[in-house]
């Protein structure tokens, strides 16, 4: 078989239930509130998470903060960011910044 041959995934018998499409957001990606700026190329992000309790059967809002890198200094407080997993910077700061998804004051 020659490489274009290859290259057209249209004629594998099957090629559709083994192959899944690119995923929306990475890996481990958070969306957080932006609750701290004040370091230098790093901001503090709040992420809630909800759970419900097994026992009284309600919702129940969990909030974490997460240390994030911010190369460009470019996110304020207030903002909704996306937050992915990266390789240990410091001893709390182990995300990267991957955009703004709304700044503050926007809808």
């Amino acid at each position: 078989m020659t490489n274009e041959e290859l290259m057209e995934t249209g004629d594998i018998p099957g090629w559709g239930l083994i192959h899944t499409p690119p995923r929306r957001f990475p890996r481990g990606s958070l969306v957080g509130t932006v609750v701290s700026t004040k370091m230098q190329k790093t901001i503090n992000v709040a992420v809630d998470r909800s759970k419900i309790a097994p026992k009284i059967k309600i919702r129940q809002t969990y909030t974490r903060k997460f240390f994030a890198h911010d190369e460009n200094e470019v996110a304020n407080d207030g903002d909704l960011v996306l937050i992915i997993p990266s390789h240990r910077m410091s001893k709390n700061k182990h995300f990267l910044l991957l955009e703004i998804i709304r700044a503050k004051g926007q809808m």
